[in-house]
């Protein structure tokens, strides 16, 4: 089956061609979310590239799979949802077999290594090459270093030809090669280029000011500063210096820069100014996404040259991309503006606009301890944003400082109320609101827990009063691009993000409602083979293969579990008091198992494991069958499903408070208990005596 899903994506991305914005992209989301759910897919694909003797990008097919999947694992593992790590954890390992294997040759670990840079992930250590893959053994053996340094001017001579004398697209080009490369040689690469004298290597600087590992960074500061100690600093540099240190984590390496400004205050090195902006002829900006991703374009030019700037901003996470598109024409700008438009429902903003979200996201993203991504240094640089630094604004702050905010505060109650009341409209005009729900596994497993319909949505509601604030920045944030485009519902979104802080019910906000009903479509959603026009009885076809007799008992073979454990252990998790989420404890199940089964039984092992705890949670739904479940079994069988349950309740004690057990939870361990009480419980020791004392 795995290998069909494969081969099926690559004939449907032949099929899409390069349309990179249709059906190809179609394609590739699509494959994500399978992987997403199928990881043991990813290593499938690793295998596949590494069984290529002599890979190259002509393999797109593959490579682009594997990126898309990658792609949607940062996305998932950003968003608060453990399958994005299981991916990238499987991907890796498939990785670590290949290179234990002798699979995976040099040319392999680059294109692995270009699709992690580019998808924004930290590469594997298996990429990294060994110095002899690297360096012949002459030059190793070389006791002149001017060899090795020659050999590094061929290298840079060769990359700036082919970016074309553009310094990002030279660090876009090294820091792709990066992973692959023995990690002795990177701080190297680096400290060679920053003291080369040529003005491409003092703005490559620049960049790898900005990348996450300090040690780069503190690379790159050290070169700058040998720079200046050797009267070799541009004075265009140096004014960068000023803004860019407080783009950067307040570490040692930002201290170096300071020192760097210090010294040259003391030489009295004076900065210069930088290149001339260029026009920015209109700046789209979309309304952040459910998971608070906004996109920016800037349309640009330059006598005959033009750009389009495009930014992508994300609450709680700041500046993750930016970067500039060459275009031929007007008409190229005018199409990407046009899709932009269409696809996320971008409004017109302004210059002003731009630098106050690019401000408040940087200093969003250092918080966090995460710098911009470099190609910002370019696009403030091209739209002439001088001076920018970060701006710490909490989400009274950002609703304070709206227009729209004090409007609505001189509006009588009635009024205001309409203005929220009027919330439940906005999803026929403002498309990026299908995307406002939770889809982190916090919320799911607040879903997943719940015994009934009824019950999911209260849950469901107690949970959303948690998340108040984040919704309320969105919103905020939303009627900030509104009101820049003149759009009449920014009142409204800014009236709703004050009734969000300001306590008001959160069913009488309409919006909110929306938020509620799609994040629980979403959790129904949360599969690659959904289809919505299926019906419920449809979709009860279209679920895993029951169960077989003694299926899970077989793959439980070998390992010290037990289908009776098993069932005393979920059921600890699925009844108690606080929710235990899936990737809490799901590894004591698959740790012990996993060693003794064919990877291509993970997937059904894993569909087992989820149709069992929805089983186990019906059954607790029910007092009598639940203790009918217990009290059935053998004094063994009762025996070891006390064993699980103790040790569910022992390894998540922080899940069975005390003083936070409500009446249902109290009865809920009664009836466990009731249910054991023809099994000689003193044969079960401490176990027992510990869960009497959670009661």
């Amino acid at each position: 089956m795995a290998k069909s899903r494969i081969d099926e994506a690559l004939v449907a991305l032949k099929a899409a061609g390069n349309d990179g914005f249709g059906a190809r992209r179609e394609v590739l989301e699509r494959l994500g979310l399978d992987l997403l759910h199928r990881p043991a897919l990813g290593g499938q694909i690793v295998a596949r590239i590494c069984a290529i003797a002599e890979p190259s990008p002509r393999d797109e097919g593959l490579l682009d799979l594997l990126g898309a999947g990658l792609d949607t694992a940062r996305i998932a593992r950003e968003n608060g949802k453990a399958r994005g790590q299981t991916l990238i954890g499987a991907v890796e390992a498939a990785l670590d077999l290949a290179r234990g294997q002798g699979r995976m040759t040099s040319a392999h670990s680059l294109l692995f290594a270009q699709l992690w840079t580019r998808n924004g992930l930290p590469a594997p250590a298996a990429l990294a090459l060994q110095v002899e893959d690297v360096v012949p053994a002459t030059s190793r053996r070389a006791t002149n270093s001017s060899e090795g340094d020659a050999l590094l001017e061929g290298l840079f001579a060769e990359l700036i030809q082919q970016a074309e004398g553009e310094p990002l697209a030279l660090h876009h080009a090294l820091t792709e090669s990066f992973p692959a490369m023995p990690p002795e040689m990177r701080d190297h690469v680096v400290a060679y280029s920053v003291g080369r004298n040529d003005p491409i290597h003092a703005e490559l600087a620049c960049y790898w000011l900005l990348d996450p590992a300090l040690h780069i960074r503190l690379t790159a500061a050290q070169g700058l500063a040998n720079r200046l100690a050797s009267a070799e600093l541009p004075g265009r540099i140096l004014a960068s210096l000023v803004v860019l240190r407080s783009w950067m984590p307040d570490d040692v390496a930002r201290a170096k820069v300071d020192t760097i400004l210090k010294e040259a205050m003391r030489k009295s090195v004076a900065a210069s100014a930088d290149q001339a902006p260029w026009t920015m002829h209109s700046i789209h900006a979309s309304l952040p996404d459910g998971v608070g991703a906004q996109s920016i374009g800037i349309a640009l030019q330059s006598g005959t040259q033009r750009k389009m700037a495009m930014l992508l901003l994300k609450q709680g996470q700041g500046v993750k991309d930016a970067y500039t598109i060459t275009c031929r024409t007007a008409r190229d700008q005018k199409a990407i503006v046009e899709r932009m438009t269409e696809e996320v429902g971008a409004l017109t903003v302004t210059a002003d606009y731009v630098r106050r979200a690019l401000s408040i996201a940087l200093a969003d993203g250092l918080t966090h301890g995460q710098p911009p991504v470099p190609g910002l240094i370019e696009v403030v640089r091209l739209c002439g944003f001088a001076g920018l630094r970060p701006e710490v604004q909490s989400t009274p702050d950002l609703i304070a400082d709206l227009a729209s905010t004090r409007a609505v505060q001189a509006l009588p109650p009635r009024q205001h109320g309409d203005l929220i009341t009027a919330s439940e409209e906005w999803w026929d005009r403002h498309e990026t609101i299908e995307s406002w729900f939770e889809d982190s596994d916090a919320a799911h497993s607040v879903l997943d827990k719940a015994r009934s319909a009824k019950s999911a949505e209260t849950a469901l509601w107690k949970w959303l009063e948690t998340r108040r604030d984040w919704w309320a920045r969105i919103l905020a944030r939303s009627a900030d691009v509104l009101e820049t485009a003149f759009h009449p519902d920014a009142t409204g979104f800014a009236a709703c993000a004050m009734a969000l802080l300001d306590g008001r019910d959160l069913k009488k906000i309409p919006v909110m409602l929306d938020v509620h009903e799609q994040t629980i479509e979403a959790w129904v959603r949360d599969d690659p083979d959904f289809d919505p026009g299926l019906t419920f009885e449809e979709l009860a076809q279209e679920a895993p293969t029951p169960e077989k007799k003694g299926e899970v008992a077989a793959l439980l073979r070998g390992t010290e579990l037990s289908v009776d454990w098993l069932d005393g252990y979920m059921t600890g998790v699925v009844i108690a008091p606080q929710m235990i989420m899936p990737n809490q404890w799901l590894p004591a199940v698959l740790e012990p198992v996993l060693p003794r089964i064919n990877p291509s039984q993970f997937q059904r092992f894993t569909d087992l494991l989820m149709m069992r705890a929805q089983t186990v949670s019906d059954v607790a739904s029910v007092p009598d069958q639940l203790v009918a479940a217990i009290s059935g079994r053998s004094k063994k069988g009762q025996a070891e499903w006390w064993s699980g349950f103790s040790d569910a309740v022992g390894k998540f004690r922080t899940a069975w408070p005390k003083k936070g057990m409500i009446k249902e939870d109290r009865r809920l361990l009664e009836m466990v208990t009731e249910g054991l009480a023809s099994a000689e419980l003193a044969e079960l020791g401490s176990n027992a005596e510990e869960c009497r004392i959670v009661r």
